[in-house]
């Protein structure tokens, strides 16, 4: 059963309950219950992508004068050039400098099996991503997993007037912080509404709620 279909059933689950003047970070939560009217002055989406992998692999060490990484065994890990991977920080206090600053897809640029490195893209085929630093915390625990690939494309392409060919697609992307209010107008739930969202970071101004985690 769902987080989802037990929190409808009442069931629940990890929460924490908030109420007038509470703030959480780093929390994984999925759904936030409003038992009064809430007045939330932050509240952030988590923006990490969610993509099926096969297995992670740690990445053991980071050369920036060379822009590679290197993990224990690339050969276990069935990388070749032009893979999808998606890099998780995993708590690394800082991505090499180059890199962005939370978990991202990037595609493998050239690949080293006698000394188990490789290099990374921004894109398919690109050149690969300069890095100046090797990181903070970041060897040991940052991790590279191959994106599996997912066929949903059953009805075929589809083109619109000026030849422009829409594309299906696992990755859905748009305003991520749409709830960060930064100075602008704060959120509000009315009481007895449930919003199920990947909230990461809330500050409650006034009201009480319940933040299902995973």
């Amino acid at each position: 059963m769902s987080k989802t279909q037990q929190l409808t059933l009442g069931m629940g689950s990890m929460s924490l309950l908030m109420h007038d003047g509470d703030a959480c970070t780093n929390v994984k939560g999925y759904a936030v219950q409003a038992l009064e009217e809430c007045v939330f002055s932050q509240f952030k989406l988590d923006e990490t992508p969610i993509h099926p992998t096969e297995q992670s692999h740690i990445i053991t060490a980071v050369t920036n004068a060379d822009n590679e990484f290197e993990v224990a065994d690339i050969t276990a890990t069935n990388l070749k050039v032009n893979d999808r991977v998606l890099i998780r920080l995993n708590g690394a206090s800082a991505a090499p400098t180059g890199l962005l600053t939370q978990d991202q897809i990037y595609y493998i640029q050239a690949i080293d099996t006698a000394s188990n490195e490789f290099k990374i893209s921004a894109t398919e085929g690109g050149s690969a991503i300069a890095i100046s630093s090797d990181g903070t915390g970041y060897e040991g625990v940052a991790t590279v997993a191959k994106v599996v690939k997912q066929n949903n494309n059953s009805h075929g392409d589809f083109t619109i007037s000026g030849g422009t060919t829409l594309e299906n697609t696992n990755q859905v992307s748009g305003n991520a912080d749409m709830f960060d209010t930064d100075g602008a107008e704060d959120v509000k739930i009315p009481a007895g509404m449930t919003v199920y969202l990947p909230v990461n970071e809330i500050t409650l101004t006034t009201g009480a709620c319940i933040v299902y985690i995973r």
